[in-house]
């Protein structure tokens, strides 16, 4: 995958979690109750994996890559 598409998927993946996260913070009706905050729990869950999964995609390196990109970088 391109590096850029991978960085733009990230972000929109961050995106998307963040704003899931602040929907159930502040936009989701806070009396649920039964099932259903088990729900708003697994919900908070997948924002959460949603923005681990977006940095992860933003910030992505191959198993070799801290040597290839310090090279590159002029940093080893």
């Amino acid at each position: 995958m391109d590096k850029g598409i991978r960085r733009i998927a990230g972000i929109v993946m961050m995106v998307a979690g963040i704003a899931l996260g602040a929907w159930l913070v502040f936009g989701a009706p806070h009396d649920w109750e039964g099932n259903v905050r088990l729900v708003k729990m697994a919900m908070g869950l997948a924002a959460t994996g949603m923005i681990t999964g977006g940095a992860r995609l933003i910030f992505w390196q191959p198993e070799g890559g801290p040597a290839g990109a310090a090279r590159e970088s002029g940093v080893g």
